[in-house]
């Protein structure tokens, strides 16, 4: 699991789990074929903070302007962020004058109060809206950001959804997108907190479930290719009808999609293996920048450990600090005691390559930097 971080020196070794990618051509949705329970998945000790990422923050600023160009003024409106980490896009909406709410159910919540938000620590389901509605109301917004792809029981969080929304509620879902994952090749996102991954047509049967209809869809390019839907329960033309045969007739051909990509991850396999090899046979070992969760898929399929990577370094503050890499024991460490190796960086977050470039080059870092996963690296033959 990619949260599953040993602290330094301790000899637990991770229970590992296999990955097995099904897809459903009727509703365009890849499902894990193999769950793993959402109390482990998400602990209390959980590690990610939205905080520490500009792509991240970037983007939810961009949701907030979106949700405010639907509905108008946010003053008084009452949001609530379902997964709502450390508050990070309930702050944004503040900004704006929003009352904001959040559940979460790992020790992020703590985060998340002592910004000032009223949130419920507690995985999201039907007990959570019906205690929600009977102390709060109902909201206005309700949002989930990356948050849709965690979801185990869907259809629970539906019945849920249904128990909390009234007729004016606005649910703002943002996600990484089928479509885009396939074409750039992010096979790292199917990692174990992702049970379910969308497409337009998903979200299209999501909203016939819940007796809504779809107001508007955009595709943000925040984590290299996402998804924002705006459903609604007020009645009127969707707005992106014009668009839905469209995309109707790109995502029928998804599922080719999908087993295309994955004769290319062994390509990748094989190119990049060789081309890191080298680098550690003429330089040593090499040094890593950021640790997002997704990393732990291409370090495992590469068999890489200590002896090929000798720290990955985050920023600091990060709980991820002071740990291992899930299944390994490449020590996670602090920028500030970074230590430069003879030969390049190699850069894990590589769906945010130009803010981690920007971030090392800021530090003084000049030598080369590698992104782990690259376009030239499916390329049949490629060095």
């Amino acid at each position: 699991m990619c949260d599953d971080l040993v602290q330094i020196g301790e000899a637990r070794v991770c229970k590992e789990y296999p990955i097995d990618i099904l897809f459903c051509s009727r509703c365009i949705t890849a499902h894990q074929r193999f769950q793993v329970p959402k109390q482990d998945l998400f602990p209390q000790t959980y590690h990610y903070r939205s905080r520490h990422t500009a792509d991240v923050l970037n983007g939810m600023r961009q949701l907030v302007d979106a949700t405010e160009q639907m509905l108008g003024d946010l003053r008084g409106k009452k949001v609530l962020d379902v997964g709502c980490n450390d508050g990070s896009l309930l702050a944004i909406f503040a900004e704006r004058g929003a009352a904001t709410f959040g559940v979460e159910p790992t020790g992020a919540a703590k985060d998340a109060l002592e910004r000032g938000h009223r949130v419920v620590e507690a995985f999201f389901g039907e007990a959570v809206a019906a205690s929600f509605v009977k102390d709060c109301g109902r909201p206005d917004v309700i949002t989930f950001t990356n948050v849709f792809a965690h979801i185990e029981d869907l259809a629970h969080v539906i019945r849920a959804l249904k128990l909390l929304s009234g007729p004016d509620t606005m649910i703002v879902i943002e996600n990484h997108y089928i479509g885009a994952i396939l074409e750039k090749n992010q096979f790292d996102t199917f990692y174990h907190e992702h049970p379910r991954t969308y497409s337009y047509t998903s979200f299209a049967f999501i909203a016939n479930a819940l007796g809504m209809r779809i107001a508007k869809v955009e595709f943000p390019q925040r984590y290299g290719g996402n998804i924002r839907i705006f459903l609604t329960g007020a009645t009127g033309e969707h707005s992106g009808h014009d668009r839905w045969q469209e995309l109707s007739a790109k995502e029928k051909d998804l599922g080719d999609g999908f087993r295309r990509l994955s004769k290319r991850v062994e390509i990748w396999k094989a190119n990049k293996s060789a081309k890191l090899l080298r680098e550690i046979e003429r330089h040593g070992r090499l040094v890593a920048k950021a640790f997002p969760g997704r990393a732990a898929i291409p370090i495992k399929i590469l068999g890489f450990d200590v002896d090929q990577i000798s720290a990955v370094y985050e920023k600091p503050g990060s709980g991820k600090i002071g740990h291992y890499v899930p299944g390994t024991r490449i020590p996670i460490l602090s920028d500030d005691d970074f230590v430069e190796g003879k030969g390049p960086l190699l850069n894990l977050a590589w769906h945010i390559a130009p803010e981690i470039h920007a971030y090392m080059r800021g530090r003084g870092f000049s030598g080369d930097i590698i992104d782990i996963i690259s376009p030239a690296d499916f390329v049949d033959g490629g060095k």
